[in-house]
């Protein structure tokens, strides 16, 4: 018997020679070789019983399977419900359970960490995450061994139920393990801790691997996409690529939309070069995203030369570029690109709609935005959130702010964007009554205002009458954002500056954290309309100290406030500046350079300025008036 237990396979059967003249012909056995027979068949059959035993479930339903798995409905991972009892049979004591004929039952040495990896797999493949950690769990304080196989399956149950103490603890006994090197489970490691947005473990967690594959970069650089964190997601492209491993579409996608987002578009025609080299021309993603790098960083003709190279264009190929050259302020070729691409078989879906009411809002097209309107009602699209915003904002901007009231009313869910496309109509038509009005009705219904809200508020109160509404604006302002950004501390210094609270812009000046050229330009445009010819020189001292550099709008100031009081030392200096930073030809700087002159009665400088004037409007006329009389004609 105990020969059985240590070979429970007998040995085979010697053949009998072959002879072909009786093959037909019955064995005979004599009595010797009749009781080797019975022998031999004891053995196999308690050998097999044996074998029997250890391998089937105990499921009192399953009678004598003939195969491990023959018990089960289906060859599937949904038929994993006996994972967790063949789990709990593998961790009974030896003492418990039947014996067979007398035998006392033994398991292989390692056949409870096997049962305990193929019922952790089963229940991940069925997507049972919880009982993965129950058992797991219950593995470890048996005592079983853990192995590679079954790792990766429990760190995808931690990121799965969002278990981050858990997950440490798998972590711990991956380090325990010495599997921190492992391609595979450090691969898991990493994915797990991308899930839970922790990039700083996951790359440290990634630093341990030694040889990372494709698979691996791939996680690394997904997380950092995810994270927003663009500068670190191209430092880990780069690496991957200095460690030779050649990229796949996915990860080339995800470099393009890293150069996207930091606008690098001497990065973008590397990876385009590299898509070309690793051939990818039939691609269609990565030439759409090609597109778009091209688009956001301004390079329109290599974006129309992507398109116009593409071997296969779909429908994000069309609202890709049409897109585009909506950003660009190109609106009437991206309205002829929507007809192209009817003219080409494909449909307008909602994002072409978008693109294309939005290049009508900025061209003021009621027309072609009337058609938009009018596609939209007949499919019943216009009472949408998004698309009813986008005809908000067209008819605000083209000055039809009953019929943007319209639209605003039908629309079956009003969103934030949609008040704020109805406000900034109202603010950009001058309706101040209504606007403020519509600011009442967005705080009723429990819309949260921002700070661009603000802003197209504080908009409407750039002048003396209406001093007290933004003082208001400004008090509500403070109680709902915790920290204003520059746009909105800017705003406020201009509408202090134009109500002539000048001292009160200078304060708000003085507090920001942040200025940029624009809050320079609204503190001296607010001294220079206040008439503090001393105090406007020294702020404009103070731009080139802190290293400003001052643009169209700074000098126009300055040199209006020299027009005005006759300051011709000063004029002189900002004329020589304009001349230096090659802004000579500017008709608006010429313009006011020539009122500066005739004020100051240097008639000589002011048609030496009027000689280089070329264009030809209004302002111009009025300036070559002054210098050559009314009888002149130009």
């Amino acid at each position: 018997m105990d020969s059985c237990l240590l070979h429970p396979y007998p040995q085979p059967l010697p053949l009998p020679p072959s002879n072909p003249t009786s093959q037909r012909a019955h064995l005979k056995w004599g009595p010797c070789c009749r009781r080797r027979r019975r022998h031999l068949l004891r053995r196999v059959a308690v050998s097999a019983l044996t074998l029997e035993e250890q391998l089937a479930p105990t499921n009192p339903r399953t009678v004598n399977p003939r195969r491990p798995f023959d018990g089960m409905q289906e060859r599937s991972v949904a038929t994993s419900d006996t994972a967790g009892n063949l789990f709990d049979e593998m961790l009974r004591p030896s003492g418990e359970g039947a014996s067979v004929r007398g035998l006392p039952r033994r398991a292989a040495p390692r056949s409870g960490e096997k049962s305990a990896s193929s019922a952790i797999l089963a229940l991940a493949h069925a997507s049972r995450h919880a009982e993965v950690l129950e058992l797991f769990c219950r593995m470890r304080r048996d005592g079983l061994p853990v192995s590679r196989f079954m790792l990766p399956s429990v760190l995808k149950a931690c990121a799965r139920l969002q278990d981050s103490r858990m997950l440490r603890a798998a972590h711990v006994v991956v380090i325990k393990c010495a599997l921190c090197q492992h391609v595979v489970v450090g691969t898991a490691l990493v994915s797990a801790y991308v899930d839970f947005g922790l990039m700083d473990d996951a790359r440290n967690a990634f630093a341990e691997m030694d040889e990372a594959n494709m698979v691996s970069w791939s996680v690394v650089i997904g997380g950092y996409v995810r994270s927003c964190r663009w500068d670190e997601a191209w430092d880990a492209f780069s690496a991957m690529q200095r460690a030779g491993v050649p990229p796949v579409d996915s990860v080339l996608v995800m470099a393009i939309q890293a150069c996207s987002a930091l606008l690098c578009l001497v990065r973008g025609k590397q990876l385009h070069a590299l898509a070309v080299a690793l051939g990818f021309e039939r691609n269609t993603t990565v030439w759409n995203c090609l597109i778009d790098m091209y688009g956001k960083c301004g390079d329109m003709d290599s974006c129309r030369a992507v398109f116009d190279t593409m071997v296969d264009r779909d429908q994000v190929s069309w609202n890709t570029i049409i897109s585009s050259y909506v950003r660009l302020g190109l609106c009437e070729e991206a309205l002829d690109m929507v007809i192209q691409m009817q003219q080409c078989g494909f449909a307008v879906d909602r994002f072409t709609l978008g693109s294309g009411v939005a290049a009508c809002a900025h061209l003021a097209d009621i027309d072609s935005g009337s058609a938009f309107h009018g596609y939209l009602i007949r499919r019943a699209l216009d009472t949408d959130a998004i698309r009813g915003s986008a005809l908000v904002d067209m008819y605000g901007k083209c000055g039809l702010m009953e019929h943007a009231r319209l639209v605003f009313d039908r629309m079956d869910e009003r969103n934030y964007v949609a008040w704020d496309a109805l406000l900034s109509g109202y603010v950009e038509n001058g309706q101040v009554d209504l606007a403020l009005k519509v600011f009442q009705q967005m705080e009723s219904a429990n819309i949260k205002p921002n700070q661009h809200t603000f802003v197209n508020l504080l908009k409407l109160c750039g002048n003396r009458r209406y001093t007290e509404y933004g003082r208001q604006i400004h008090a509500h302002a403070i109680k709902a954002i915790h920290q204003m950004n520059v746009v909105l501390e800017t705003e406020l210094i201009d509408m202090y500056a134009k109500c002539g609270c000048i001292e009160v812009a200078r304060l708000l000046f003085l507090r920001m954290n942040e200025r940029n050229l624009i809050s320079w330009n609204a503190l001296l445009s607010g001294y220079v309309g206040d008439g503090q010819p001393g105090a406007s020189i020294n702020i404009y001292r103070q731009m080139e100290l802190a290293c400003i550099r001052p643009d169209q709008y700074t000098l126009a100031g300055l040199l209006s406030l020299c027009r005005y009081q006759g300051l011709l030392r000063y004029g002189r200096q900002i004329h020589a500046h304009v001349i230096k930073i090659g802004s000579e030809t500017n008709v608006v700087l010429q313009t006011l350079l020539v009122h500066m002159y005739v004020r100051c009665r240097q008639w000589r400088d002011a048609e030496n300025v009027c000689a280089m004037i070329q264009e030809r409007n209004f302002y111009v006329h009025d300036a070559f008036s002054k210098v050559y009389g009314d009888g002149y004609f130009i």
